[in-house]
Order: structure tokens, then C-alpha cells, then sequence
């Protein structure tokens, strides 16, 4: 089991018109001109007149492994993360994951790990969104996702 705080004091409120306009002006070096890929996130505070607020977001995972040998591990993991001013993923919501995963090794220096997971927005559309392009806005309440690494040890 897992579980985590992250605290952040005096983020940008992208609510707030100003905040916004300098954003997408130019005007931080995390701007979409600049960073147009996992950028830091703006918070979205609930006064939009302000132009900071602070932000929280709470994790809880619990992980459920299975090795039947030593060149094999089966895991399972369920989560439940709470980003509740967005800043972490861009959508002022509440998430919860289940993703089963295998954890196989070659030798002692070469693993792969694939993973499939499934992944629920609670409160708002949060998947199928492309920040990239600044105008399209999440539709989707759900997502599964196939990931893979391939880690060489040295």
C-alpha cells in the first residue's frame, strides 16, 4: 500500500483572465509556445479573481504482486488520486485506476515491463483531449492505456 501528499503554494490561477492572458501570450517560460508538452500545470482555484492559490492533491495505491519464479512478477495496482484544483492533470477532478502488469527478466541486466491499465475521471471529462492545440478540450471519462518499458540495468 502507498499513499501521498503533494502540497504546492502560490500557483498561477489559470481561472483568472490575467493569469490566462499571460499564459497564452508568452509570457512564462512553461507557456504552450515554449512547452507545448508536459508542461507545469496552472491550477484552477475556485476565485477567479485571485491570481495564486494553493494547491493539494492526495494519492492512495495498493499493489498486489504474484512471483512464480525469479524471472517473473505479475502485479496488480489500484488507485485512487484526487487532484482537486487540476494543476497536476490539467482536470479538476477525481481519478481511480486498476492496471495489471509483468514484470519478466532476461538477465540481470535486461527487464521489460508491460502494463494495461484502465483509468476513470469522476467528476469531469478528462481523457481524449489534445493540449498541444489549446482548443481541445477533454470529452472522454475514461481511458485504457498500453505502456511498455524496456530497462537495460548497468
Amino acid at each position: 500500500m502507498e499513499a501521498w501528499n503533494i502540497h504546492e503554494n502560490n500557483v498561477p490561477n489559470i481561472s483568472n483572465p490575467t493569469v490566462a492572458a499571460i499564459v497564452s501570450g508568452g509570457g512564462t517560460p512553461f507557456s504552450p509556445q515554449f512547452t507545448p508538452f508536459n508542461s507545469p500545470g496552472m491550477a484552477q482555484c475556485g476565485n477567479t479573481t485571485a491570481l495564486t492559490c494553493n494547491t493539494d492533491e492526495q494519492t492512495f495505491l495498493l499493489y498486489v504482486n504474484y512471483s512464480p519464479n525469479k524471472l517473473n512478477n505479475f502485479s496488480l495496482r489500484t488507485e485512487y488520486f484526487m487532484d482537486p484544483q487540476g494543476q497536476r492533470t490539467g482536470v479538476a477532478t477525481n481519478y481511480t485506476d486498476v492496471a495489471a502488469g509483468w514484470q519478466h527478466w532476461f538477465s540481470p541486466q535486461v527487464e521489460i515491463r508491460p502494463e494495461i491499465a484502465y483509468y476513470r475521471s469522476m467528476n469531469a471529462p478528462a481523457f481524449n483531449s489534445n493540449g498541444a492545440v489549446g482548443t481541445v478540450a477533454p470529452n472522454r471519462s475514461w481511458a485504457v492505456i498500453a505502456a511498455s518499458d524496456l530497462i537495460f540495468h548497468f
